[in-house]
């Protein structure tokens, strides 16, 4: 996989854009590759600036790779299981 180098100008919005994508992809079989590119964009930019982070810009990326791990948790249930609790993944 080629991953894209952040420059500092991008850095701080590419991991919101890859979030983005990964929770409105469509396509299935594409949908683990984007929650992975969103969660390592995250973790990049976590590892750049958490600790200059403003307190918002910290529970951005906690909320943000917690929405990722629920949307994972979404793909990895069987249907008939999302179809017996009542919910499908609109309403996640």
């Amino acid at each position: 996989m080629n991953k894209h180098v952040s420059t500092p100008a991008d850095a701080p919005q590419r991991w919101r854009l890859l979030v983005e994508a990964a929770i409105f992809e469509t396509n299935t079989d594409n949908l683990c590759q984007r929650i992975e590119d969103a969660q390592d964009a995250i973790m990049d930019h976590i590892e750049d600036s958490f600790q200059t982070a403003s307190q918002s810009e910290r529970q951005s990326l906690i909320n943000a790779m917690n929405s990722l791990r629920e949307l994972r948790r979404l793909v990895r249930t069987p249907e008939s299981e999302i179809a017996e609790s009542g919910r499908d993944l609109s309403d996640a």
